[in-house]
């Protein structure tokens, strides 16, 4: 599983020649965290280019474009990574790419190869991430907060809520040194990653990312099966189970790309 967090702050975010900005935000609403409100671009030629200077370098192993107006099939590519937009479950369209680790960035273009004129794009999500492994029966809810009343005579009336997922899952017993000695990639370890999930911070869940586990190789239908934009709403406790075993549950919560 991978597990994105700590996206640094946006220090400046501009487009390439041939395309301009439609929205007043100027790509201010691409990292805000709310992946319902989009920015729209106008592109007059070429491929739309987005280059991000964040506030502090980071290894990059997530991007996501989120909540895009673009059909299936259109190349993104970034970090020297590249893949192609998918419909997901809910019916919004994704790219989402998991980068080879390099060395650490401040600096990430963003390249979308697509003569369409107006485009729009709700979350640019760029975060380091680490690998953990987790026991198997994990599950991804899909809860719906719609709230149904009745009438008297048993006529439904519904307060539409838009479903999100969310997912719950445990760490497979592990040492002391990815619990809380730096063992992670990164110098993180679980004690850490829980803090910087902490006050609702925007981070990915990703159970199922690779061809076969521990592979490295990219599936990118699992990728786009599984990943999880949002926040962990349980930060659960790191628990010694015995002699030198730790375990940790935290779970994961959905921001829906749509509204």
């Amino acid at each position: 599983m991978l597990i994105g967090y700590s996206m640094p702050a946006v220090n400046a975010v501009s487009l390439a020649a041939g395309a301009s900005w439609l929205t007043s935000d100027n790509g201010a609403a691409l990292f805000d965290g709310k992946p319902a409100r989009a920015t729209r671009i106008q592109r007059t030629s070429g491929s739309p280019t987005i280059n991000i200077t964040l506030a502090s370098a980071i290894v990059v192993r997530v991007i996501a474009l989120l909540g895009l107006n673009l059909p299936e099939g259109v190349t993104v590519a970034a970090a020297g990574a590249s893949g192609v937009t998918r419909r997901l479950q809910d019916g919004s369209v994704a790219c989402w790419l998991v980068v080879p680790a390099a060395a650490a960035t401040a600096s990430v273009s963003v390249v979308i190869t697509t003569t369409q004129g107006v485009i729009e794009i709700g979350e640019l999500v760029v975060m380091p991430a680490v690998s953990v492994r987790i026991d198997a029966g994990w599950k991804i809810s899909l809860v719906d907060p719609t709230v149904v009343s009745e009438t008297v005579g048993m006529q439904i009336f519904a307060d539409e809520r838009r479903p999100y997922r969310r997912l719950p899952v445990t760490l497979s017993m592990d040492t002391e040194a990815r619990v809380r000695a730096g063992g992670l990639a990164n110098g993180m370890d679980w004690a850490r990653l829980r803090y910087a999930l902490t006050r609702a911070a925007r981070c990915v869940a990703i159970p199922r990312w690779e061809t076969a586990a521990g592979s490295g190789v990219v599936d990118a239908a699992k990728l786009h099966e599984s990943a999880l934009y949002g926040y962990s709403d349980v930060l659960g406790d790191i628990e010694q189970v015995r002699g030198p075993w730790w375990r940790w549950s935290p779970a994961f919560r959905e921001i829906p790309p749509a509204p």
